[in-house]
């Protein structure tokens, strides 16, 4: 996928963010910062890719940071740090995230949840956009590992969702968040073009995770994807990390300000 510089992941302690982590390891990045409150998953996390890794875990310098996101400060204060650290920042993953149903619909929406929801999945991932944009317009764009071409200076993924361009019921603020990532990400695609940092949004569609894996979620998810996903079933979490991976690196180098729907099908119909 062509990643061999330094990646930031949000959210990486399970799920996606963790699967985006080992395909990074595994793609040959040169180091990864990880992000998440649950530090202990973040500590089986780094093991798990230094096991994968092998003789070569040296080449991945693995870097854990026990972090909200809605902090501002504690934000920009880590990512500064981070790319002290690393001596750049190449690739950002905004995966950390949030998400709840309002039973009875909109009318019903706690305001507490729908701002902690809003805290969470947009202003946490603008405040990350904000300060690792600020680091990759001082910096030189990185080399490709494939062919030795400049590539950008920078790479930003957000997560968006399929309720990033459709509503779902009962999913007022998660729906609201997401399309607003998709707006922060087209504006500023356009305002890095010419700078060298490309903007780029990943929409997951029904996916299996350890959240949505339970028991009683997972009944539910499995009845809405038999009647609305083309393909019939949940994606996993490593085939939402290809796509993330793809967008990151230098395979995609002259792709920015997109959506990439990776759902089986489910908003094309």
């Amino acid at each position: 996928m062509d990643v061999p510089g330094f990646a930031l992941i949000t959210g990486a302690a399970s799920g996606i963010g963790r699967a985006c982590a080992l395909g990074f390891a595994r793609e040959g990045a040169a180091g990864l910062a990880l992000f998440d409150l649950n530090l202990d998953g973040l500590t089986s996390l780094k093991y798990e890719i230094e096991t994968l890794l092998g003789e070569k875990a040296s080449d991945c310098r693995i870097e854990l940071h026990s972090v909200n996101i809605a902090n501002e400060a504690q934000v920009t204060t880590t990512i500064t740090e981070i790319a002290h650290t690393f001596g750049r920042l190449d690739y950002v993953v905004n995966a950390a995230g949030i998400a709840m149903k309002h039973p009875g619909g909109a009318a019903y929406v706690e305001t507490s949840d729908w701002q902690r929801i809003l805290d969470i999945n947009l202003t946490g991932s603008f405040f990350v956009l904000r300060a690792a944009a600020r680091i990759m317009l001082s910096q030189e764009p990185i080399t490709s590992s494939i062919d030795g071409r400049a590539l950008q200076r920078g790479s930003i993924v957000n997560f968006g969702s399929i309720q990033g361009v459709v509503g779902i019921a009962a999913s007022t603020a998660y729906a609201v968040s997401k399309h607003g990532i998709v707006g922060l990400t087209r504006t500023a695609s356009e305002d890095y073009a010419k700078e060298g940092i490309r903007v780029n949004a990943i929409c997951p569609g029904y996916t299996l995770t350890p959240l949505t894996s339970q028991p009683e979620v997972l009944k539910v998810m499995e009845e809405k994807v038999a009647s609305c996903v083309p393909m019939g079933r949940m994606g996993t979490a490593s085939e939402i990390a290809d796509g993330v991976l793809y967008l990151a690196g230098g395979r995609s180098s002259f792709v920015t300000g997109t959506t990439l729907m990776v759902d089986g099908g489910y908003t094309q119909r």
